[in-house]
């Protein structure tokens, strides 16, 4: 039995799609294996957004290459959108690769394993026009309880600074049946959480029949048995529709929490970034969901340094943040990436005002989600235990609604408990610090 070792980089639509490769191979008796020394297969599903993914993943690859040498490893199969996007240059630059597959081929893992265990290089790159609808993942790579449920592929939003349309495609949405299937199948095989993810997920469906088909979708999710939670990650702001946020209220099933991107609150600089929208609309919204909703999570993402973010800008954006009172953010400097409509505009800031941008942007974040977790202290909630802190004392770790997965957000530590791993357990929260809760059992 050939074993495969997998590395996956960049964001949790990449997990997915490694899944769907390891199902394919295990259902042709390939072993999966985490020992990279003994692997004969390495496959290095990359990230290219930004030039610190592109780096991560060209230093990844340069490092799993050498258990061509050093270790058992004949085929290194290079995947994702860095072999999207550069796959001419990885050839060119790095020969220890024997096979590259674009985004729009992963069903083909098996062939080029197949054909380079013969000793053939392969390089298939195409349009990026996967389709999901193919495929039924069974399998989660990292967690046995939580699972990412892709439900389309690409985007058609056309930001200035995303290379999303061209590694990943225009927007192509799986079916309703077919997303329920996979859920159906996850939750029979343990699952008890599902995230639900896209570029954007309010335009799910939308590549159909010109509507969102969220709220339909969602309405036959919370009827799967099994099931306990089903979080939304990446809602366009101005596209959250008066129906989902209700529903979002009416259903258990349904996390109180929202990932809502912004990106930046100036509306020049939104007009650059063809973010459609005004600050204020994006206030009313994130008003409408608290007032409805009003133990609601929301976590946003902004990015610093925008081509020709002047210090009134950023200002804009500072109190924005202040006032928008986010429970968690995630701050990025821009990236200048060769494709996109932004690389080629002016006044491009230097790198040392775009860190210092993000400190300011970060320390005032750090300041808001400590003083938001302040009032979760002696309020229970539900949290489903991943793993152990420490064994003596016996701490574990686990999230309620509030947290995402992967370390996204912070966690909730828990004394005194002697729940297990993958159980769900009510507890009240003691202590906060920054970005990390920590109670007792209930």
């Amino acid at each position: 039995m050939v074993e495969v070792a997998l590395t996956t980089l960049g964001c949790a639509k990449n997990q997915v799609d490694s899944e769907i490769m390891i199902d394919i191979l295990e259902s042709k008796n390939y072993k999966r294996t985490d020992d990279y020394e003994s692997a004969e297969v390495i496959i290095v599903n990359t990230c290219g957004f930004i030039a610190d993914a592109k780096e991560e993943s060209i230093e990844t690859i340069l490092q799993l290459a050498q258990y061509k040498e050093d270790g058992n490893c004949e085929v290194l199969v290079v995947t994702g959108c860095l072999a999207q996007g550069y796959s001419d240059e990885l050839k060119e630059e790095m020969p220890e690769i024997d096979a590259m597959l674009g985004t729009g081929n992963f069903d083909e893992i098996l062939k080029v394993i197949e054909e380079g265990l013969a000793g053939k290089k392969n390089i298939k790159i195409s349009e990026p026009d996967f389709n999901y609808d193919d495929y039924i993942a069974e399998t989660t790579i990292s967690n046995k309880n939580s699972a990412y449920v892709k439900i389309a592929e690409g985007c058609n939003n056309n930001c200035s600074y995303c290379l999303i349309p061209k590694l990943r495609g225009g927007l192509k949405s799986r079916s309703i049946e077919n997303v329920v299937a996979e859920v159906e199948q996850l939750a029979a095989n343990g699952i008890k959480e599902i995230n639900v993810i896209a570029q954007d997920i309010t335009q799910y469906g939308r590549d159909l029949d010109g509507e969102s088909k969220l709220v339909p979708l969602l309405k036959e999710l919370v009827q799967i048995e099994g099931i306990k939670w089903i979080r939304l990650l990446y809602a366009y702001p101005l596209h959250i529709s008066d129906e989902l946020i209700e529903l979002m209220a009416q259903e258990d099933k349904i996390c109180n929490y929202l990932d809502v991107p912004v990106q930046h609150a100036h509306q020049e600089i939104r007009r650059k970034m063809n973010r459609p929208g005004s600050k204020e609309e994006i206030l009313a919204v994130i008003n409408k969901l608290r007032d409805r909703i009003p133990d609601i999570t929301l976590r946003t993402s902004i990015i610093v340094g925008f081509p020709g973010e002047s210090e009134e800008h950023f200002q804009t954006l500072l109190d924005f943040v202040k006032e928008a009172e986010f429970d968690n953010l995630g701050a990025f400097t821009y990236s200048q990436e060769e494709g996109t409509a932004a690389a080629e505009m002016d006044c491009q800031i230097p790198e040392d005002r775009k860190e210092e941008r993000y400190e300011k942007v970060m320390n005032l974040q750090s300041e808001i989600s400590y003083r938001r977790n302040l009032n979760w202290i002696d309020k229970e909630v539900d949290v489903l235990v991943e793993d152990y802190q420490s064994q003596k004392p016996r701490i574990m770790i686990g999230r309620s609604q509030r947290e995402a997965p992967e370390e996204i957000d912070g966690a909730i530590f828990i004394k005194d408990t002697t729940a297990d791993k993958g159980e769900f357990v009510t507890v009240e929260i003691t202590e906060a610090q920054e970005y990390d809760l920590i109670g007792v059992e209930a």
